[in-house]
């Protein structure tokens, strides 16, 4: 039986193989035919002309007939080589075809064989089921409530993690209770920080089913406040850009555009005699919106302030004669605390003359430019005229005409960076004030000796005796107190050798000159030496200036006079 179903079957593919063929010739011949035509057409002609010219030329047609010749033997070599092939491949596909049938019908064997096993067990199943239906419907409604049972205790020990941008937040029952007050948030948040701030559902909100046995879950108003009160929602800023590096974030871009204007408002104050012709910033500054974190939003007032003292320019002040580590942070507008930090070596009660002091001084970021036409007052100094007084000694110097600085009005166009004039041009000036010359009057009276004479006289004039020498506060005052102003001169008692000049602890900065003898007088808490230990001095020299360094309560020159080491009251010898 299965021979005689396959020789049909091969019988039926050769058959349908035949009329298959059969119909593509005739399609295929109905094609070609006009080609057929035209192409014999075509080749009539080329060989009557082809005859022409070998009639012609002989050489040419004998050539002619050797290159035929040779084509014909090589297309039979090749023609007899594809034949080997052609036979080789038809061998190929025969095998193929009978090994495909082969598999093909082992295959529908079975299959109708399993068709036959799976109806017999079918059968077999529906008559058991018909048989038991009440038995297989307690069953089925068993299964239903296990499982119902599972998802009520799976949904009572679980809940859901919800997290902003992978970070966890809390536990909530139902994801619904935060994707609803999403929308309440975002316009919360927008409303009260002024910026546009968006929680998107599905890419910054996360779910993730955890247990929860033993942890309390959230309810709306907890999810509602850690939403609202988290600082790393995203939110649309707008950044403030110098040079291309961004220096703040504000809400929006009305908000930086008011700190640009107080800022540019900080160096460009108006004023009756000043006229602004251009007001800008010589940085490349701009205003540009981005995506930030909530968190990253400044305060306006802190940005101002950012801008206007973020930047840090360090100078060198190198100490000179007379200055003191207060006058040096009063000169440059620097508080003495930020000074002593900037300079933690330095002693301020020390300081040496030609000692570098280091300014570090808080500037703006960004550089206000202005240009602007001003009416200006320019003082013209004075000049000084000097007159010999024979009265007074040789060095001496007195005031006779006090010089005054002259006045004159200008109009000028001037260039500024954050109000410091970097440029100026002149338009008009006139003199509206006229200085006066200062007349000094010089001594030339001849010097005393550098020595001393034994008599003392007092170091300050005009002064007031605010402490004898004595028992004060209960302790020994070794001296006594000539209040006077803070600068004041200061002139040695007697002429002799100076043996101290510089700071000693409670007393300030102190002179010491020894007058031979065994004398020697101390003037202390000067603001400002003039000599220096070794120099020789004559009675009535200026050798300091009146202060109120050291431990003192106000300005005055603390004078006293020692004999052979012992102090003695200044009183018996003045």
């Amino acid at each position: 039986m299965a021979n005689f179903r396959k020789n049909t079957s091969e019988i039926i593919k050769k058959e349908d193989f035949i009329s298959r063929q059969n119909v593509v010739d005739n399609i295929y011949f109905m094609l070609a035919l006009p080609f057929k035509i035209m192409g014999g057409f075509i080749l009539s002609c080329f060989f009557s002309l082809r005859n022409k010219y070998y009639e012609k030329n002989p050489q040419a047609r004998k050539r002619s007939q050797e290159k035929r010749e040779r084509r014909r033997r090589k297309l039979h070599i090749v023609k007899h080589k594809a034949g080997k092939i052609d036979k080789k491949i038809t061998r190929f596909a025969v095998r193929s075809v009978n090994i495909i049938d082969r598999k093909t019908d082992a295959f529908v064997e079975r299959a109708d064989i399993a068709l036959v096993v799976f109806a017999h067990h079918f059968h077999t199943a529906k008559e058991w089921a018909e048989l038991n239906k009440k038995l297989l419907l307690c069953q089925f409604a068993g299964l239903v409530a296990i499982a119902l049972c599972f998802m009520g205790i799976f949904n009572i020990c679980t809940a859901y993690e919800y997290s902003y941008n992978s970070r966890t937040l809390g536990l909530v029952n139902n994801q619904e209770d935060v994707l609803r007050i999403l929308d309440l948030v975002s316009e919360n948040l927008t409303e009260e920080h002024n910026a546009e701030i968006t929680i998107d559902k599905k890419e910054d909100i996360g779910f993730k089913r955890v247990f929860s046995v033993g942890k309390e879950t959230d309810n709306m108003e907890q999810v509602l406040n850690k939403l609202t009160y988290m600082q790393d929602l995203v939110a649309q800023g707008c950044g403030i850009f110098i040079d291309n590096r961004r220096v703040a974030i504000v809400d929006n871009e009305e908000t930086a555009d008011a700190v640009l204007d107080t800022v540019l408002a900080t160096f460009a104050v108006p004023s009756e005699t000043t006229t602004y012709e251009e007001i800008g910033f010589a940085e490349d500054v701009k205003v540009t919106q981005i995506e930030t974190r909530l968190g990253l939003i400044e305060n306006p007032d802190d940005v101002i302030q950012k801008i206007l003292t973020g930047a840090e320019e360090i100078k060198k002040h190198i100490v000179q004669s007379g200055d003191t580590f207060s006058g040096i942070a009063k000169a440059y507008n620097i508080s003495t605390a930020d000074l002593q930090a900037a300079n933690p070596l330095v002693t301020p009660e020390r300081l040496v003359i030609g000692q570098e002091i280091i300014l570090t001084q808080a500037v703006p970021m960004l550089t206000v430019q202005t240009v602007e036409v001003s009416t200006l007052t320019e003082y013209l100094q004075f000049q000084t005229v000097y007159e010999d007084n024979p009265s007074v000694y040789q060095g001496e110097t007195s005031t006779k005409v006090a010089g005054k600085m002259g006045e004159r009005q200008v109009i000028a166009k001037l260039v500024k960076n954050n109000g410091v004039e970097v440029a100026r041009m002149e338009l008009e000036s006139q003199i509206t004030k006229e200085p006066v010359t200062a007349v000094i009057s010089v001594g030339t009276k001849a010097l005393p000796p550098k020595q001393g004479t034994g008599t003392f006289i007092y170091p300050v004039t005009g002064a007031k005796l605010t402490s004898r020498f004595g028992t004060r506060w209960g302790r020994m005052h070794y001296g006594i107190d000539l209040a006077i102003a803070t600068g004041t001169k200061i002139r040695a008692s007697d002429g002799g050798t100076v043996v101290f000049s510089g700071y000693s602890g409670s007393y300030g900065y102190v002179v010491k000159i020894d007058h031979g003898g065994g004398f020697v007088t101390v003037y202390a808490h000067c603001s400002k030496l003039h000599v220096k230990v070794g120099e020789k001095v004559y009675q009535g020299q200026h050798i300091a200036n009146v202060g109120s360094t050291g431990r003192s309560t106000g300005p005055h020159c603390h004078f006293e006079v020692q004999y052979l080491g012992v102090q003695k009251n200044p009183l018996n010898y003045l």
